[in-house]
């Protein structure tokens, strides 16, 4: 019952919560992704005009005449419900009607429904994070470019074109592939011997005419929420840009074990978020590339990180021994396929990287993070935690770091909440609550709320918390000020007021409750295993976009965090990312971060002792 209750009952628990009686039990709900944004509707409406009720501002130069064919959006339920409109044929390829793609201003909407935004149909979208610490080092790429003036061939020189190479280099282990070997001889002669091979250890495994390139590494961070991409400079380690974008799969379910559950339904649904998942990579990267003047074809380097089902999925490996227990993954040896394998653009020849993954639910991502934050290069007590749909801790002590993954649920990204989203324009990010009752907020885009956030939740929570409009075990006082009762006679606090107001529930408070229970029981578990209390506590490390934007001290204020002295909390931003882009720039990197994880003991928190006390511990708000 445990592994059912952490894993997925925790969707079942909130299920309860959700359920819907009384009068209002005719409305019906759109949800919009990849934001989160949930539209609850009495009657029939347009989908232009509930993106807009949502605070989505699709593109439509025609305002909604179907004929710029701009505001396109992809059904995620019952698309054959939805038959294509003239306008959807003119406007939508044959393919993507077969996918569910629809224009929104041709839809009519009357049930419950989930819309999928494309990056192109929106005018300004999600706020993702791709910021982290750059630690520059000692650069050593496992790709190297090599500028070669040879000598011409001729009757007095009869040496082969490749030993000739081998000659030049040094390296009489040198070796190559067939395509590269085709391709030298009208090479070296039409270019006057002078050229350009890129080397992967002691293989060849490309050659242009001599040019001036920069030889480029992409690191590639992938999130259950978003796909962080970035460009390196492999002569010398920089970030030349970066770019996030959602991840295509949240369509399939805003958690792993969704996604996972679609997967086991046959191959051609895992096959369509394995390439989900490259598209997404590929059209970032073309992106990032045409912003510096470059092209895919420039990609000499590839590393990609991610938790355990974003590793099987991004590699294409099946995935049902994750979703069933006790969740073991195929592998947890480094990879390295070609990018080819894998259909990512970039130099033919080039290769992927994809560091270790620890357990079923500990990923690359987490040992990338531990590596970019130091973690093992010293003594101290340090807890590492990188918060999301499942957050990743880590507790070093004496030597010995072990991690746990505790399934916090998608709360704190705004699902599950009745008005919220994630980080986007109009999403409340921080929230005050004065001894008066006067309410102060921050909205992203200083612009009128239409949702709030994870870290506005977190810090509304807090606040109530403080102000005592919620008590110690988490209910709502029915008697303050800013609290009504819901159609169910249950309570809810006023954020905002105005066309729209914003509310958060009992349901939504509970939610809440249950996610930083499981985060809270996961380092308290991990102190009790380790035998230390607070005050051995020298450093608390905290990646991840929701980390970087909540208020630590409120974080402690509900229990979530140990109550420790505020300067000791560190926040690394995109530690993941961090972490891929020091390995695609370095080997080094890649041999130390394979090291690390040799000694990253993994803890299962379903069969741990008085596991359940820990959790209904840690939920008492």
């Amino acid at each position: 019952m445990r592994v059912v209750f952490l894993r997925i009952g925790y969707e079942l628990l909130l299920g309860c919560i959700e359920q819907k009686t009384g009068p209002d039990f005719m409305t019906f709900t759109i949800e919009f992704q990849p934001n989160g944004i949930r539209l609850e509707c009495a009657n029939s409406i347009n989908g232009l005009d509930a993106a807009r009720q949502a605070g989505i501002e699709l593109i439509s130069v025609c305002g909604g005449e179907g004929t710029c064919g701009k505001c396109v959006v992809q059904l995620l339920s019952d698309a054959d419900e939805h038959p294509p409109s003239d306008a959807d044929k003119k406007h939508i390829t044959i393919n993507k009607i077969e996918q569910g793609f629809r224009l929104a201003c041709q839809l009519t909407i009357n049930k419950n429904a989930k819309i999928y935004i494309p990056d192109g149909s929106i005018i300004e979208g999600q706020i993702l994070q791709t910021d982290g610490e750059d630690i520059f080092q000692n650069v050593c790429p496992s790709v190297k470019k090599t500028t070669l003036k040879l000598s011409q061939a001729n009757l007095q020189d009869l040496i082969s074109d490749f030993s000739r190479i081998k000659n030049e280099l040094n390296n009489k282990d040198l070796s190559t592939d067939l395509n590269t070997l085709r391709k030298l001889p009208p090479l070296l002669r039409e270019n006057d011997w002078h050229i350009d091979i890129w080397t992967r250890g002691n293989e060849v495994f490309h050659a242009t005419p001599h040019q001036k390139t920069r030889s480029i590494g992409l690191a590639v961070d992938v999130g259950s929420t978003k796909i962080a991409c970035y460009l390196m400079d492999l002569a010398n380690g920089r970030t030349l840009t970066a770019k996030g974008t959602p991840n295509p799969q949240i369509a399939f379910g805003e958690d792993i074990m969704a996604r996972l559950g679609y997967a086991m339904q046959g191959t051609s649904q895992a096959e369509e978020l394995f390439h989900l998942t490259i598209h997404a990579i590929n059209q970032t990267a073309l992106e990032m590339c045409q912003r510096i003047g470059l092209t895919p074809e420039d990609i000499d380097d590839i590393c990609i990180v991610g938790n355990t089902a974003m590793h099987h999925f991004f590699l294409n490996l099946p995935t049902g021994s994750l979703a069933v227990s006790p969740f073991v993954p195929v592998t947890t040896d480094p990879l390295y396929p070609s990018a080819k394998e894998l259909g990512i653009n970039s130099k033919p020849g080039a290769g992927v990287y994809a560091p270790p993954v620890i357990a079923g639910f500990i990923g690359s991502d987490h040992l990338a993070f531990l590596y970019a934050a130091g973690f093992g290069e010293d003594s101290r007590v340090r807890l590492g935690i990188d918060i999301g749909t499942n957050t990743e801790i880590a507790l070093q002590v004496k030597g010995r770091i072990v991690s746990v993954s505790t399934a916090s649920g998608p709360a704190f990204e705004g699902a599950h909440i009745k008005y919220g989203m994630r980080a986007a324009n109009g999403a409340i990010e921080h929230v005050h609550i004065s001894e008066n009752g006067e309410i102060s907020l921050q909205v992203i885009g200083d612009q009128a709320p239409i949702g709030i956030c994870g870290s506005g939740i977190l810090d509304a929570v807090a606040q109530m918390r403080v102000r005592e409009i919620l008590n110690h075990r988490g209910r709502i006082d029915k008697s303050a000020s800013n609290v009504k009762l819901d159609k169910q006679g249950k309570p809810e606090f006023t954020l905002a007021y105005g066309e729209k107001p914003i509310t958060l529930s009992q349901t939504d408070v509970d939610q809440i409750l249950l996610a930083k229970g499981a985060i809270r029981a996961g380092i308290d578990i991990l102190m009790d295993h380790l035998g230390i209390d607070l005050s051995n506590i020298e450093e608390i490390v905290i990646a991840g976009a929701f980390g970087s934007y909540m208020l630590p001290e409120h974080a402690m204020g509900i229990g979530m965090l140990p109550s420790i002295p505020l300067e000791h909390i560190k926040t690394i931003g995109n530690a993941a990312g961090t972490g891929a882009r020091m390995m695609v720039a370095s080997t080094n990197s890649r041999r130390q971060t394979e090291d690390l994880t040799k000694r990253i003991e993994y803890l299962e928190l379903t069969t741990y002792k008085d596991f359940d006390m820990f959790y209904a511990r840690g939920i008492k708000a």
